[in-house]
């Protein structure tokens, strides 16, 4: 039977083993879909080789991803109102799984293009329903560990990914990354159909207006900022266009929320002052979350020369950071004011980023070792906490709709963050690179200020060639150091956000 509009959709109570089954297929398939979106990273050479595809091209296989990925998430709350929430989770589940396997199978590069964009489509349910079965499933009272719980798969899946990635790539190929999704997402999707409890669905009509302006929108910007750096910004007129467009139809969805008679988003939720400033903190956190993951093993390989294993397990520690956060604040929010835990989480991100300012081209691998558990211990803290109380006193019947936005927000939040930070290191690097390159420029300068040992001749080509890599490689270094210089400050700034919450109760 459906429920009425605007009747709560909660699940049914559950048992106590019941409910631990469903936390670990929750925490399964949150670990399966977050880890796709790292791991094919580190397979993207071998791929270039096996397509004969540029740069560019090949890096449409993990942009297509994340643009189905953001287009879609926009549409879960009304789809799994609509349809029902178990309904829209197995198949979500199962179509990923399909997608996966395509993936691996593809012989062409359109091929692949088009199995990619689909498995951004088909998994971008998998996260905001899961979060949303935990928060029914569990008393208000125990959110916070529970959340905690679950996010040891959402946020350790992108940690772990590369080393695995790395691992399996050499050992049977590139499609061995999409293969692997296969008995464990299977394995969550038997879990979903035992043991996940079913919610009534509901006759909600579609404002389709609002669907096309939000799903448009965003679409547009997420384009723009995944190719802004290879066409320059704002100097392409593809850019121009879908950053114009983009805005353009996002304040379309704002005013059609505020004038339609049933919008694609009931604005009733934003009165929750929680969930608004929610949206607006873990965006600013997600700017930054993912920085250290992406650009930090681009550090090690190509500037420390640390060969592909090393820099997998240099990731290890940062995961082991995360799983001791989310264990920490999901026992403490119950005892401290959660807005200390996120400006203690905080902190560490503050104090990790600011290290990675001190660094030069001899760090050693146990800086970095420590310096990843810190930058784990942060994010952990920041995410269960902001989770926890984004949601602590939202309406369970509001949650279809918006735990899939906090989601959106965030991860077009994590691609924007990613594509400043790139093009703000790039530019630094090149920069300073000049700058270098004019003080060499001087006959001489370089032996007697000790750069270049004395029996260097430097008229030899080779010899010219050498100091440029030196030149580059230190260029490189300090675009590094004035880039988390920024991440340091912008993790500083966001700390009096957090005592906009209103503490529970």
């Amino acid at each position: 039977m459906s429920a009425a509009h605007g009747e709560p959709a909660a699940a049914p109570a559950v048992g106590a083993f019941q409910r631990k089954m469903i936390m670990a297929t929750c925490m399964l398939a949150a670990s399966i879909y977050s880890m796709n979106l790292t791991i094919v990273s580190i397979s993207l050479p071998n791929m270039q080789g096996t397509f004969s595809a540029s740069p560019d091209q090949i890096a449409w296989v993990v942009t297509g991803f994340i643009l189905g990925l953001t287009m879609t998430v926009a549409c879960i709350g009304w789809v799994s109102e609509r349809l029902g929430r178990k309904r829209v989770y197995v198949a979500a589940l199962a179509a990923f799984v399909a997608t996966s396997v395509m993936c691996g199978n593809a012989t062409i590069l359109e091929e692949e293009l088009l199995w990619r964009f689909l498995q951004g489509v088909t998994g971008a349910a998998i996260l905001p329903i899961s979060q949303s079965i935990i928060l029914d499933v569990y008393p208000r009272a125990e959110h916070g560990r529970a959340l905690a719980l679950w996010g040891l798969g959402n946020m350790a899946g992108p940690i772990i990914a590369p080393p695995i990635g790395g691992i399996i790539t050499e050992a049977y190929g590139w499609q061995s990354v999409f293969d692997i999704n296969l008995p464990f997402g299977l394995l969550a999707l038997l879990g979903t159909i035992l043991f996940v409890p079913s919610t009534p669905s509901q006759k909600r009509p579609l404002d389709m207006i609002g669907l096309i302006a939000l799903v448009g929108g965003v679409g547009l910007v997420q384009l723009a900022v995944n190719r802004g750096a290879r066409l320059d910004w704002f100097e392409s007129s593809e850019i121009l266009f879908e950053i114009a467009g983009g805005i353009l139809l996002l304040y379309l969805f704002v005013i059609r929320i505020l004038t339609a008679r049933r919008p694609f988003l009931d604005p009733i939720m934003f009165r929750d002052r929680n969930y608004w400033v929610g949206l607006i903190v873990i965006s600013a956190f997600g700017a930054f979350s993912f920085l250290p993951v992406v650009t930090l093993p681009l550090f090690m390989r190509n500037l420390l020369d640390y060969p592909i294993e090393i820099v997998g397990l240099l990731l290890v520690p940062r995961a082991l950071g995360v799983v001791c956060g989310n264990l920490f604040v999901g026992r403490a929010m119950s005892r401290t004011d959660p807005r200390y835990l996120i400006t203690l989480g905080l902190l560490f991100v503050v104090y990790s980023s600011w290290e990675v300012t001190t660094w030069t081209l001899d760090t050693g691998v146990w800086e970095i070792a420590a310096n990843g558990v810190f930058q784990g211990l942060g994010n952990g803290m920041i995410w269960v906490t902001v989770n926890t109380m984004t949601f602590s006193n939202l309406e369970p019947r509001q949650r279809a709709q918006a735990v899939p936005l906090y989601f959106l927000t965030f991860n077009l939040a994590a691609s924007i963050g990613i594509a400043a930070f790139v093009t703000y290191w790039v530019r630094a690097s090149r920069s300073t690179a000049e700058v270098l390159s004019e003080q060499f420029s001087a006959t001489g300068s370089a032996v007697r200020q000790g750069i270049v040992p004395r029996d260097w001749d430097l008229s030899d080509p080779s010899t010219a060639a050498a100091i440029q890599d030196l030149i580059d490689r230190q260029a490189s270094m300090i675009g590094y150091e004035l880039s988390f210089q920024l991440v340091a400050l912008a993790a500083l700034l966001l700390i009096p956000l957090a005592f906009l919450f209103r503490k529970p109760g």
